[in-house]
């Protein structure tokens, strides 16, 4: 009808003035850090600018995990199950991560061990081992596990008294 059209002309004005700022954002969206949580183990990385309207993706530990494009189409994403997810980016080659896969099987702590041959992907993370979280932030990275497992995994998840059953 003509006032059906009056109105879309009339609500996209209002969009077109307001719908800039609101996606002009992806800093706030997507930048939220953990900086400084007792559940991130920092490396010697510092964090990106705190910047509301521009997202930097990066491997730096206590932020969102970077999405990218794997050569077969998928994303990265789609390899992290609901639970911890150690991304082993030199595929699996060089990496051994049984003695962190025991440590969290000890804890009943879920762990799936997802293993990437991509030299985009190493680069953008910056290391060979990246530890993300469920809610998809980078818990703690590294080219090599130098820490005591037990006690990597007892940092990332909050104490060794965690039994997830």
């Amino acid at each position: 009808s003509a006032a059906g059209a009056s109105d879309r002309v009339t609500i996209g004005a209002r969009l077109a003035k307001v719908l800039p700022g609101l996606v002009a954002s992806t800093g706030i969206e997507l930048g939220a850090r953990y900086d400084g949580s007792p559940l991130i183990v920092p490396d010697a990385t510092s964090p990106p600018p705190d910047d509301p309207l521009v997202y930097h993706p990066t491997g730096c530990p206590g932020g969102r995990a970077p999405h990218v494009w794997l050569d077969d189409g998928t994303a990265l994403f789609d390899r992290f199950g609901s639970e911890f997810t150690l991304l082993r980016l030199d595929g699996g080659r060089f990496t051994d991560t049984a003695g962190i896969e025991r440590a969290a099987g000890a804890r009943n702590l879920p762990l799936s061990v997802v293993d990437i041959d991509d030299e985009n992907t190493r680069d953008i993370y910056g290391c060979d081992l990246v530890l993300i979280r469920p809610d998809g932030h980078i818990a703690w990275r590294a080219s090599v596990i130098e820490e005591d497992h037990a006690s990597l995994l007892d940092s990332v998840a909050g104490g060794s008294c965690i039994r997830i059953s």
